[in-house]
């Protein structure tokens, strides 16, 4: 049976799994030195961080957003440029927990649940709660695009995301998860012979460290290439769309031990206004 919800105290009678995980790899070593296992674990009692969460609060976060868009070169030219800032307290975030059966924390009793052959001495939990630091994260992207001579088009966007980190570690990590850079760079035309259209797209986005209860690494830094050409049908009221993302079937990952993307490639056909009015019926 499971204890009660006041009687589960892992607020104030816990320590943070990551530091039971470090405090049992210190007892192994001195234990292979000869040691018992409950002397090793009162001598590396320190290591064990106790976790002292206050009650879950709602998250605030105050933001300032800036932009500005222009057309110039008698509407060939169109900019759009951004900024942002939030800041977030009371952050909210998981860490995982384990609570000892026997006595506080701090406590010979505590200290001695907490090592790996005692785990049915150990309640664990993952629990939602606020960050103790104050987080700003902030970013900025830039668009633009030209149209050419005879409807070709280019574009290009880059954006830029980054978070300020704080001196003093806290109860979690962040998991930000979200690449410094990428930009993406574009050329296309929507009928550059009768009726044919192509669009290349060329994507970059840079490496950054994922971080998540399930894993942590870093995710290289990757490119890829999507094309498509569209032929329109006037008669059908139809076009069909060929194309690819990832085109040349670079593989890749979004994320720390998931699973490697290459390329998709498909054909569309669409029908487009066959339920319309018909303007010459009487």
């Amino acid at each position: 049976m499971k204890p009660p919800l006041t009687k589960i105290r892992y607020l104030d009678n816990s320590y943070t799994l990551a530091s039971v995980n470090t405090f049992n790899a210190a007892v192994n070593k001195d234990v292979t030195g000869g040691m018992t296992s409950n002397d090793a674990a009162l001598k590396n009692r320190d290591i064990l961080s106790v976790t002292n969460l206050a009650s879950t609060q709602p998250e605030k976060i105050v933001s300032f957003e800036a932009g500005y868009k222009g057309v110039f070169l008698d509407n060939k030219l169109f900019i759009d440029l951004d900024f942002y800032h939030n800041t977030y307290t009371g952050f909210l975030g998981q860490v995982e927990v384990s609570v000892p059966m026997d006595g506080t924390v701090g406590s010979d009793a505590a200290v001695i649940d907490m090592l790996a052959a005692n785990r049915s001495k150990q309640t664990r939990y993952r629990v939602f709660t606020n960050a103790k630091n104050t987080y700003r994260n902030y970013g900025s992207a830039l668009a633009v695009t030209y149209r050419l001579y005879k409807k070709f088009t280019v574009s290009g966007n880059v954006s830029y995301n980054n978070i300020k980190t704080n001196q003093q570690s806290d109860v979690f990590v962040t998991a930000f998860n979200t690449p410094k850079g990428s930009y993406n760079l574009s050329l296309g035309n929507r009928e550059v012979v009768n009726n044919l259209g192509f669009n290349i797209v060329w994507k970059w986005q840079s490496s950054f460290l994922w971080e998540s209860p399930l894993a942590n690494g870093t995710v290289p830094a990757f490119n890829t290439i999507d094309a498509q050409v569209t032929y329109r049908i006037p008669v059908w009221k139809a076009s069909i769309k060929v194309g690819a993302a990832n085109l040349f079937n670079k593989r890749y990952i979004q994320y720390a031990v998931g699973p490697t993307i290459g390329g998709l490639y498909y054909t569309t056909l669409i029908f487009d206004g066959l339920f319309g009015k018909n303007n010459s019926a009487k």
